[in-house]
């Protein structure tokens, strides 16, 4: 009688366990990546609600806060970023590049600059070019 083999051969398994690190290899660095741009889209989100509070205090009082505190942004930090700042309209957030993390290269800031009648906003950063991967393509400019 023939004996039929049952289960994967040691070579078999071998394959298929290269398989397995080849793609873990290719995920990795691009969840890495992913990771890094949704921590930096929290502080897209904190620069974009204050900008609103901006617009609101320039449609009622005709001109531009002078600071966070008469624009009513609020003032939380979180844990990849500093609350925002605002001097004459020009809104900035911090953010904190060891939390961050990845290949997030290191020190920077969004800065979303107001036209004069806060009909257009202009964003920026000052953080490495290396890093414009991980922003939205409005903020991938010096202010």
């Amino acid at each position: 009688m023939k004996k039929h083999q049952q289960g994967f051969t040691l070579i078999e398994l071998m394959i298929v366990v290269a398989i397995i690190g080849i793609l873990a290899a290719l995920a990795l660095p691009a969840y890495t990546d992913y990771t890094v741009r949704a921590k930096v889209a929290e502080c897209v989100g904190i620069i974009s609600a204050c900008k609103t509070s901006v617009s609101d205090y320039y449609a009622s009082m005709n001109a531009l806060p002078a600071d966070e505190t008469a624009a009513g942004c609020a003032t939380t930090t979180t844990q990849y970023c500093a609350a925002p700042t605002v001097v004459d309209g020009v809104v900035t957030v911090d953010i904190d590049d060891a939390a961050v993390g990845g290949d997030w290269t290191g020190d920077g800031d969004l800065v979303l600059t107001p036209d004069a009648t806060v009909s257009a906003w202009t964003g920026g950063t000052n953080a490495d070019a290396a890093d414009y991967k991980y922003l939205p393509a409005n903020f991938r400019a010096a202010p």
